[in-house]
C-alpha cells in the first residue's frame, strides 16, 4: 500500500508552515531548528522550506518505514539539505534534541477504521495532546473540529500555551471519515459535544501555540470556528432556519437556532492551498 497522502490537507498543512517560517518574531525560536511529527511523504515541509527559501533545520520523525523512505527520496531529490527525514518515534527522538519548536499534522480520527495509521485515540486528539505536553515553547499543529476540540484547546491553555495564530478551511469528508466504524464514533462524540460538522464537511485549522505568557491569545475566535457544525451524523440534513423541525411526537416545533457552517470548496479551488500572512486570522 503507498504511503497515506491527501492533496488538500496536505497542501494546507504546508501554507500553515509557510506561514510559520515567515514569521519573524519566532526568528530566535527557529534558530534551533524544528522537529516534525510524522512526516509523511515529506511534501509539505519540502514545498513551505522551498517557497520560504528557508534554512531553518528540520528533523522530520516518521514511524512507517515506507513514508520515511519515500519522504527521504523526496527531499534528496528536492536539494534540501537542511530537511532530515528520521525512521523513528516523534517523543523518543525529541527528548534531547536543541529544538524549541514542534510541528505536525498528527493523525485525528477517533476510531480505527480502514486507515489505522490515521486513528489519533479515542477522541481522535491524544497524539495532539501528547505533543503540547511536551515542553515545547511554540507548537504549530492541525487541529480538527471532529476530534475533541474544545478539550484539545483546554488542555494547551492548562499547559500554559496561548493561540497566536491560526488558519481554518472545510474538508469535505471521505472515504476514511465515512467508514462506519469512524462515522459512528463521530456520532457518539458530536451527541457528547466533543465532534462539530456540518452533514458533509468538517473544519481543520492550523494552530500555532505559543508558551509567551504576554502574548495575545485568540483562542474564543478559533473555538467558535471549531465548533460550527451542528450535525450529529454523516450526511445527516439539517433543518433550514426557517422550517419547522418536529418534536419527539412528531408535532412541528419553533426553529431552533443554527451555527454558521462552513460551505465546502473543491479540491482544485485556489483557497485550498492559499497561504495567508503571518498572525493573520483566515477561514479559507
Amino acid at each position: 500500500m503507498p504511503p497515506f497522502f491527501d492533496p488538500v490537507e496536505s497542501g494546507f498543512y504546508a501554507s500553515c508552515l509557510e506561514n510559520l517560517l515567515a514569521d519573524t518574531r519566532l526568528g530566535p525560536v527557529l534558530a534551533d531548528g524544528l522537529v516534525e511529527l510524522g512526516a509523511g511523504t515529506g511534501i509539505p515541509m519540502a514545498e513551505a522550506l522551498r517557497r520560504q527559501e528557508s534554512t531553518v533545520p528540520v528533523r522530520g520523525f516518521e514511524l512507517d518505514g515506507r513514508s520515511s523512505r519515500v519522504a527521504a527520496r523526496i527531499v534528496e531529490k528536492a536539494g534540501l539539505a537542511n530537511y532530515r527525514i528520521i525512521h523513528g518515534d516523534f517523543f523518543d527522538g525529541t527528548r534531547r534534541g536543541p529544538e524549541r519548536c514542534a510541528v505536525g499534522n498528527p493523525p485525528y480520527l477517533p476510531a480505527r477504521g480502514d486507515a489505522p495509521e490515521l486513528w489519533g485515540g479515542d477522541t481522535g486528539a491524544e497524539i495532539s495532546r501528547r505533543v503540547l505536553s511536551a515542553g515545547f515553547e511554540t507548537v504549530l499543529l492541525l487541529v480538527s473540529s471532529i476530534s475533541d476540540p474544545v478539550g484539545l484547546l483546554g488542555h494547551a491553555r492548562a499547559a500554559g500555551y496561548r493561540v497566536s495564530d491560526w488558519m481554518a478551511r472545510p474538508i469535505v469528508f471521505g472515504a476514511y471519515t465515512r467508514d462506519s466504524r469512524v462515522s459512528r464514533r463521530l456520532s457518539e462524540l458530536a451527541r457528547g459535544g466533543h465532534a462539530f460538522f456540518t452533514p458533509d464537511t468538517y473544519v481543520i485549522a492550523g494552530v500555532t501555540w505559543t508558551a509567551d505568557p504576554a502574548a495575545p491569545d485568540d483562542v474564543e475566535a478559533l473555538t467558535r470556528v471549531l465548533t460550527a457544525g451542528t450535525a450529529t451524523a454523516i450526511g445527516e440534513p439539517v433543518p433550514e432556519m426557517n422550517e419547522p423541525i418536529p418534536d419527539d411526537e412528531g408535532e412541528p416545533s419553533s426553529p431552533a437556532p443554527i451555527s454558521a457552517t462552513l460551505p465546502a470548496e473543491p479540491a482544485n479551488s485556489p483557497s485550498a492551498s492559499a497561504s495567508a500572512s503571518a498572525r493573520t486570522r483566515r477561514v479559507v
